[in-house]
């Protein structure tokens, strides 16, 4: 080969990865406001067509076993703790507060993008041995989390959670960072197994409030008066193991999916099921090139601004507020089902053809008033209506396990809508998910701690009445 045709061939090949590293960076925009999710809700066109066909050709059994296994470990992390959080609150100094501040700490994580992307500009390391450092970071930081949840610094005046949040922020940066890691990586492989790996990470959202559910909240706080009868003392019941036995768990879990892709990568067995080098950078991602200016166009954004703000920054935060008025159990499981609707309303998205615009509009509507509902039950706490009832305590539940998957489809949809504006639009709606989460997240942050529109009650009166 001459020198001509050499350089004409690396010119060529330049060329390819720099179309596929806009490919993904375009795509991992789209999907980084996931991060509470704490699991996936994009579920693309192709993607259906590839569910639909799942076991109508020949597949890897084993391969998809890892692959369920690998994606359980995206948002594993931060979908356990937040689960975990009607426990927390009654060990850690910052009670029905923390919530927010660790929705704050979640949201911080999305940091990981910039390092990620300073990595690729400055040095030559690969997708691969990112994805093997996030895995470790985040299997590591459950661990230690599991040890020094519950040690705290006198700052500010008060004392604070900084081991835990920290920890916290660690663990998210798998889930955050595996937006544009983990999907690119999954195109070295046939397009069935995508539908493997959905699954997989709708498991992460699962299977954290299943073992919550097992673990329970131990019962209500028990006032009892002090031997000389000046106070009471809160006597809390408690669960069927402590939050150091769950969060060990989930890093066991995590420590499976470092493990799973570790064999997946390295495995030779597995060849016959990956994509050609060649077939991957042939992908096209023409699109019309239409203006974002449109009323349709504006419209959607306006809705990714909302939903990613409303699902992302204020629900997490004002949740104990919402709850713990009908009790520990009520918000355990408001938490814990709301969770578990999360991930089972966008694998409905994969398996099911998206709704038409016209049957949307109404689900919508209904997510809005129920998430009104939430908003004055938090705003009235600590006596929102039928506070201390079982039918208040079932209707706020319904209330948070709807409004978590209603929210979560109408997300799903709008970033699927978004394709059709080609890279272009998907990076619009991306950017404005995350400036929806954190407006939310900041705004309520600030509210939450700095104002008194919300109120913690003490779990027992001050004084015997």
């Amino acid at each position: 080969m001459s020198s001509a045709e050499t350089t004409a061939a690396a010119g060529s090949e330049d060329a390819q990865v720099l179309l596929v590293l806009r490919r993904t960076v375009s795509l991992g925009v789209a999907r980084l406001s996931e991060e509470k999710e704490r699991a996936p809700c994009l579920a693309e066109s192709s993607d259906s067509s590839s569910s639909s066909m799942m076991w109508a050709t020949r597949r890897r059994v084993a391969l998809d076993v890892l692959l369920v296994c690998w994606g359980l470990g995206t948002w594993l992390g931060v979908n356990g703790l937040f689960v975990e959080l009607p426990v927390l609150i009654a060990v850690l100094p910052e009670g029905w507060t923390l919530p927010s501040a660790m929705v704050l700490a979640v949201q911080s994580a999305n940091v990981g993008l910039l390092i990620y992307a300073s990595l690729r500009n400055f040095s030559r390391i690969s997708d691969t041995h990112c994805i093997y450092g996030l895995l470790a970071i985040g299997t590591i930081a459950l661990f230690l989390n599991s040890l020094l949840y519950s040690k705290t610094v006198y700052l500010g005046g008060a004392e604070r959670s900084i081991a835990f949040l920290a920890l916290t922020f660690f663990v998210a940066l798998v889930g955050c960072t595996s937006s544009v890691l983990f999907y690119p990586y999954l195109r070295h492989y046939r397009d069935m197994y995508l539908a493997t790996y959905l699954i997989g990470e709708g498991l992460g959202g699962f299977t954290p409030s299943v073992l919550a559910l097992i673990q329970g909240v131990g019962g209500e706080v028990e006032c009892v008066l002090k031997p000389d009868n000046s106070s009471y003392i809160a006597v809390r019941p408690s669960p069927r193991f402590d939050s150091t036995v769950y969060i060990t768990l989930l890093g066991l879990l995590s420590t499976i999916s470092l493990i799973s892709f570790c064999i997946l990568h390295n495995y030779p067995g597995f060849a016959s099921e990956r994509v050609k080098e060649g077939a991957v950078a042939k992908e096209d991602e023409a699109a019309p090139r239409e203006s974002l200016l449109q009323p349709q166009w504006v419209g959607v954004m306006v809705l990714v601004l909302i939903l990613n703000a409303v699902n992302n920054g204020i629900m997490p935060s004002v949740q104990s507020y919402s709850c713990m008025p009908y009790g520990k159990r009520a918000y355990h499981l408001a938490a814990t089902l709301g969770s578990m609707a999360n991930p089972m309303a966008c694998l409905a998205g994969v398996w099911l053809r998206p709704l038409a615009g016209r049957f949307l509009a109404p689900l919508l509507g209904l997510s809005a008033a129920l998430f009104g509902y939430i908003l004055l039950t938090a705003v009235q706490s600590p006596t929102p209506p039928m506070a201390g009832s079982k039918g208040g305590a079932v209707i706020v539940i319904c209330c948070w396990v709807l409004c978590s998957g209603l929210v979560s489809y109408g997300r799903m949809w709008v970033y699927g809508w978004s394709r059709r504006g080609g890279a272009r639009g998907m990076r619009v709606c991306g950017a404005l998910g995350q400036v929806g989460s954190a407006l939310g997240s900041l705004t309520f942050y600030a509210l939450i701690n700095y104002t008194t529109f919300f109120q913690q009650t003490p779990d027992c009166p001050a004084q015997p009445i």
